[in-house]
């Protein structure tokens, strides 16, 4: 039996240019990050690919289109989508897939009207209407998601909230 892997090595950080502006390092380096939000969808699979070479025909198509990073947007894609990423050079801004406590919608508003009361922050951003279990289970899929994939050094970016 043989078991063959990779490993990526890389520093993300900050660090200010010329005007003073806080910028994204890599290995040391500012880098212009540029790249679609890429929702995953699929026509014949809605989020499910429909092949290993359908997700890496996505990745190198937006590398051929100039893009250097793509932000996954509202899923967890499978980890070899992560792999060709890796492997192909494309930067990752992952976001962590929206959630919601079933129970804070008011009676009179539906999952699809935008803006609904209970996303008002109030009284800080830190104090939002969640309910601690609401929090929790947000808590458990982000703690997850990072443990799932941590070791991709495509990813650069995590995003807890859209």
């Amino acid at each position: 039996d043989e078991v063959t892997s990779y490993v990526g090595m890389r520093t993300v950080g900050t660090a200010r240019d010329a005007a003073g502006h806080l910028r994204i390092t890599l290995n040391g380096a500012s880098r212009f990050q540029l790249g679609p939000l890429d929702q995953g969808w699929w026509p014949d699979g809605l989020l499910s690919p429909p092949s290993d070479a359908a997700m890496r025909y996505d990745i190198e198509f937006a590398k051929a289109c100039g893009f250097n990073m793509i932000r996954k947007h509202i899923k967890v894609e499978p980890s070899r989508w992560y792999y060709h990423c890796d492997r192909l050079g494309m930067l990752v801004w992952q976001d962590q897939p929206s959630g919601f406590d079933p129970a804070a919608w008011p009676p009179e508003r539906t999952p699809m009207q935008m803006f609904p009361p209970w996303t008002r922050m109030d009284p800080s951003p830190v104090e939002g209407r969640w309910s601690e279990a609401a929090h929790a289970q947000f808590m458990e899929e982000l703690e997850a998601m990072v443990r799932m994939l941590y070791n991709h050094p495509c990813v650069l970016v995590w995003v807890p909230f859209n």
